[in-house]
């Protein structure tokens, strides 16, 4: 049986990140693939798909932490998922921050999207998976399952894995890569890779998950109501192609100066890694089994 209080004795280094990956696109894409074709007609579909896709990588993720967690090990190690610390900011104000950030870097990164066209497969899946005549679908998929699953996968898991073995700046550039890979979509590839950047990097200075998955949601959520709002809107359409070259210009910088804003006063306000130490790898000798006393349920 899985428990979630073990999850955090799986701490994957870079190798078993690309496992992980690998379990996610081949088996992932098979049962959710198959999934998909049961449900197609279904109102949840969607949602239901990306669910079953998801199983695989987390299986993986339970199987090797309930073996590291085992109480035969003379010490059992872990390093916590989530162990919030948020600076002199405080939880409320730094979420609020966060979230305007998230909109000012998504305006930002825009103009990467052009550089690529986007496809007509990619515009159709899309098309698809932003299908405003399914909202509880729609809301469900984007602005819950994604962020939870994808943040505990790619932050949660693999860049907390990757930091203890290679430090921060390859476990956030590497978990951002994977993020941004996991999306099979090379259009939407280089928005991902730097929005994971950041997401890494707020994981890093907050070990919040909570953080992540915030962020994350604002970000989707944010598509889907515009999707709602402006169902005719296409998939490849930017704010570029529907306002006029000087809105565009006042828009575009406004936003470039609020997230340099933003990264200032985070970057100030919140506690250093060196400070707070918080991604350090923990022995717990006192697992049952071992003589001591039940171990922590949390993450």
């Amino acid at each position: 049986m899985f428990k979630s209080s073990n999850f955090k004795y799986f701490y994957p280094t870079l190798s078993e990140s690309w496992i992980l990956v690998l379990v996610f696109v081949f088996l992932g894409s098979l049962v959710g693939g198959v999934g998909a074709l049961l449900v197609k007609n279904t109102a949840l579909s969607t949602s239901i798909s990306y669910i079953l896709t998801m199983i695989p990588p987390f299986w993986y993720i339970a199987a090797k932490a309930k073996k590291n967690a085992n109480p035969v090990l003379e010490a059992p190690t872990y390093v916590w998922i989530d162990k919030p610390h948020f600076g002199k900011l405080g939880a409320l104000p730094l979420f609020v921050l966060l979230a305007f950030a998230v909109w000012a870097l998504s305006i930002v990164t825009e103009p990467l999207v052009s550089w690529i066209p986007m496809p007509d497969l990619i515009k159709e899946a899309f098309d698809a998976a932003f299908d405003a005549s399914k909202p509880v679908d729609l809301i469900v998929s984007t602005a819950i399952l994604a962020p939870i699953c994808e943040e505990l996968l790619c932050r949660g898991n693999m860049m907390r894995g990757i930091l203890v073995q290679k430090g921060v700046v390859k476990a956030i550039l590497w978990s951002a890569f994977i993020f941004a890979l996991i999306h099979f979509n090379p259009w939407q590839a280089i928005p991902a890779f730097i929005l994971g950047c950041f997401f890494g990097w707020i994981y890093y200075k907050t070990h919040s998950i909570w953080a992540c998955i915030f962020m994350h949601f604002v970000n989707n959520a944010t598509s889907a109501a515009l999707t709602l709002l402006l169902p005719d809107m296409g998939a490849n359409e930017t704010l570029s192609s529907v306002m006029g070259k000087g809105t565009y210009a006042v828009v575009y910088f406004s936003a470039l100066a609020i997230l340099c804003a933003i990264i200032y006063l985070l970057y100030k306000k919140l506690d250093s890694y060196d400070k707070v130490a918080s991604f350090e790898v923990q022995c717990d000798p006192q697992e049952p089994g071992l003589g001591g006393e039940k171990a922590d349920d949390s993450l």
